[in-house]
């Protein structure tokens, strides 16, 4: 039996480290002890002749490959779509005000996009900076596996195998998943994984499943023009990723069953210090974050106080989920006091 709270201290560290892993860039790995200590002298001693030899330790069992189902990593939960439609943009001044005054004294890089996706309300900074992308391209591959379900060209229930190099890329996920090298998981728990846990082995199984340049031309139909899982950078740029959350919670290419699975993927995310941390708690969010060395983002659909709004932060260059927060506090504070 798995108990999902509270994780320990040591998963969870792994687990934010594998979040914004990203898997496809040839990074390099944390920090690892490689080798062993030294041995310490022990006095000798003569063999006693009489002694019955030493039984030779057993090898542990080696585990065949098997279907894993991570069903247990929760099932729907619901959350709201956009059916009243989106409003197009408009600058709004206070609004920027406030974003601007929650990046004050934040010293690294970092690009902001808010869009009151109910009254059209919008500020932005740097939306068209370029960063990596960390975890945060898995939102674009996630879309396009359910477009290509709702299409009839991927079986979710098609069992795939988790191969090497996938495995590969593993920061600690997979364990906690209970999944080796060469067992068989279920597309629809891959996609589950790869969202709920941010798990890279299966976001990057994925892509091969789904196609890296079907994934790049889902994300230039929603409007998208600088994100790209071709490039080993991962490109992408906080307008970017605005557009594709959006689209996503209104469930642009897919059906609306579609659409509610996936927000409620997003919603199921266990990383919750960077956008979430800024609203009430209960508050839905719908969101993908993602974080590897000083690259911490996180990219949101939040149902506020005053309707739902699209809210991105990138940052580079602290590694610090206080930055996002921030603005996310500031901007939730914004729209409940000027509805």
């Amino acid at each position: 039996m798995r108990y999902l709270t509270p994780l320990p201290i040591a998963l969870l560290l792994t687990l934010v480290a594998a979040c914004g892993d990203g898997g496809l860039p040839s990074e390099e790995s944390p920090a690892v002890l490689v080798g062993e200590p030294p041995l310490l002298a022990s006095p000798t001693r003569t063999p006693d002749p009489t002694a019955a030899p030493t039984p030779s330790p057993t090898p542990a069992p080696t585990r065949q490959p098997q279907l894993v189902s991570l069903s247990w990593l929760g099932g729907g939960t619901a959350v709201p779509g956009l059916d009243s439609g989106i409003t197009p943009p408009a600058l709004d001044p206070g609004l920027q005000t406030a974003i601007n005054g929650a990046l004050a004294g934040f010293t690294g890089k970092a690009s902001v996009v808010v869009h009151n996706l109910a009254d059209g309300r919008y500020a932005a900074t740097a939306e068209s900076e370029s960063y990596y992308a960390a975890s945060t391209f898995k939102a674009a591959v996630l879309l396009e596996a359910y477009r290509q379900r709702d299409a009839g060209t991927l079986d979710f229930a098609k069992e795939v195998v988790v191969e090497e190099k996938y495995v590969m890329d593993d920061l600690g996920t997979l364990e906690y998943l209970e999944i080796a090298v060469n067992d068989r998981v279920t597309i629809a728990d891959a996609v589950r994984g790869m969202i709920v846990v941010s798990d890279t082995p299966l976001a990057n199984l994925m892509i091969d499943e789904v196609g890296s340049n079907n994934v790049d031309a889902t994300i230039r139909s929603v409007g998208a023009n600088t994100m790209t899982v071709n490039d080993r950078g991962l490109p992408t740029t906080a307008l970017d990723m605005t557009q594709l959350m959006t689209a996503i919670a209104a469930g642009q290419g897919v059906t609306t069953a579609s659409r509610d699975e996936m927000l409620s993927l997003l919603a199921r995310e266990w990383f919750t210090e960077g956008v979430m941390a800024g609203v009430p708690s209960g508050t839905t969010v719908a969101h993908k974050s993602g974080n590897f060395g000083g690259a911490t983002h996180d990219a949101a659909i939040v149902w506020g106080p005053d309707g739902p709004y699209a809210i991105t932060v990138l940052t580079d260059g602290s590694g610090s989920w206080a930055p996002i927060a921030a603005v996310s506090s500031a901007v939730w504070q914004y729209f409940e006091s000027t509805p």
